[in-house]
């Protein structure tokens, strides 16, 4: 009778069964790492495999590709201790051993998003069996709610890729959570810190800013009857500019300029006829025939269908599927919201201006599309809350913190996703939050709080608090 020796990362492998994806380490791989890494890793690498483990998505990578990033990361001289990095978080963490002598070792870690590092775990061992398994600790790394939303809003990741979060939205008490390869999230976010020389020159003009090879094609785009011209919207390091011919004919060009290097980069070209038409409300309407390509991203279709408006001798081109989200920053802050959300009409040698964060001012009610009209709330909604529930331990920071609560007005009363929650100005209880799930009668928000000292909430909603989606 055969006896198979339980493997020595047991408790971890209990904890956070592996997925169907993870199959054993090749020959190479193991032989590689045999002298380098401790034993009970090079088991679970035979044995298991890598990829990813349990519902928290922790990947156990190959070092090799991951070398380099740690390197560029951690510059250490040649005959300091040995880092080898072993795992990643689903939100680009990434964990790596350090052999530091013949018999002591530790783990540790290097957030790419805070730049923070530091240890985890005085050995492997227990980095696996106990750090990973404790809820406390495990929460330190990788926040479970957190992960669950991400997985909940974006779908499980492929192997490769990571979970990363708008850093401005959150700022702004709005999360926006997207999935990314893992290796140009560190690449990218290492730039910023250590960018390399310029590639590029600064652009000046709208015409500047164009990747020089397609820059002619643009420039003699003039502005016609029935909203030919240029238009260009720039969110951030990302443009689109789209010129509409007179005959019927577009090209919307998507790219990429790196805020340090000024390369122009992820340029992609589409070109078709458009229709200019008018909607029920009587709005101008545009639509883009737009065929996607095998290099295209599922987004790049988004400006299929714009909707025209028109305010003190400007034109702007608005994002259909996003009249909500201009809505919500116009009846709570009167701004345009996010810039990549709506076009505006310039020309080539208009000056290259960087947007404003919030979005540009929102124009009067009146010059707005009758079917964003619709959609704002000239009196702002006043959404109580009718329940909060305890707060999450995993998702506090240096005492404070997101709790969520339920209000008493829904989706059918006008609410929408990440729309912003503030307590009325005369109260002074300085309130902020967002809509973070939706429900036709009783949406819920999350709400930030406050610990003292002594950890009790000092600051924070309670049942009876009256929000309001107007800013103060």
């Amino acid at each position: 009778m055969l006896f198979f020796r339980r493997l020595a990362l047991h408790r971890f492998v209990k904890t956070h069964p592996p997925s169907r994806q993870v199959s054993p380490a090749d020959r190479e791989l193991v032989s590689a790492y045999d002298d380098i890494l401790p034993a009970s890793l090079i088991e679970l690498w035979r044995r298991k495999g890598l990829g990813f483990y349990g519902d928290l998505q922790l990947a156990l990578i190959d070092p090799r590709p991951w070398q380099p990033v740690l390197d560029r990361w951690i510059v250490s001289p040649t005959d300091a201790v040995r880092r080898t990095p072993i795992a990643l978080t689903p939100f680009g963490v990434l964990v790596y051993h350090r052999k530091l002598t013949a018999t002591d070792e530790d783990v540790a870690y290097i957030d790419p998003v805070t730049k923070q590092t530091g240890d985890l775990a005085w050995s492997l061992g227990e980095f696996f069996n106990r750090f990973l398994c404790e809820r406390e600790t495990l929460g330190s790394l990788v926040p479970p709610s957190l992960a669950q939303a991400a997985r909940k809003e974006c779908g499980a990741l492929a192997p490769g890729e990571v979970y990363e979060i708008d850093q401005l939205l959150f700022s702004m008490q709005m999360l926006k959570i997207t999935k990314t390869d893992a290796f140009e999230l560190h690449r990218r976010l290492r730039d910023a810190v250590d960018p390399p020389e310029p590639k590029d020159v600064e652009p000046v003009t709208v015409a500047d800013a164009v990747p020089a090879q397609h820059r002619a094609m643009f420039e003699k785009t003039v502005a016609g009857e029935r909203l030919a011209g240029l238009y260009l919207s720039s969110y951030i390091d990302w443009h689109r500019l789209l010129a509409l011919e007179p005959d019927g004919h577009y090209r919307l060009l998507f790219w990429r300029i790196h805020h340090k290097t000024f390369e122009r980069t992820e340029i992609r070209l589409y070109a078709g006829t458009y229709q200019v038409s008018r909607n029920a409300e009587g709005d101008e309407t545009v639509e883009l025939d737009i065929t996607l390509r095998a290099d295209s991203l599922g987004s790049d279709a988004n400006d299929e269908r714009l909707v025209a408006m028109h305010s003190g001798g400007a034109t702007w081109l608005l994002n259909t599927g996003r009249l909500g989200s201009i809505a919500t920053a116009i009846g709570g802050r009167d701004t345009m919201g996010r810039s990549e959300d709506y076009f505006r009409r310039v020309t080539p040698d208009q000056a290259f201006e960087e947007e404003p964060s919030d979005g540009r001012d929102a124009p009067p009610f009146a010059d707005l599309p009758h079917v964003l009209q619709a959609m704002i709330h000239v009196e702002p909604l006043r959404p109580r809350i009718t329940h909060v529930a305890d707060p999450n331990p995993d998702e506090e920071d240096d005492g404070d913190g997101t709790v969520m609560c339920t209000l008493d007005l829904g989706e059918d009363d006008g609410l929408r996703m990440n729309m912003p929650l503030y307590s009325l100005a005369e109260t002074g209880r300085d309130l902020k939050g967002w809509v973070w799930k939706m429900d036709p009668r009783a949406c819920q928000a999350g709400i930030k709080y406050r610990r003292g000292e002594d950890g009790t909430i000092e600051h924070g909603p309670v049942v009876g608090d009256i929000l309001t989606t107007r800013a103060p």
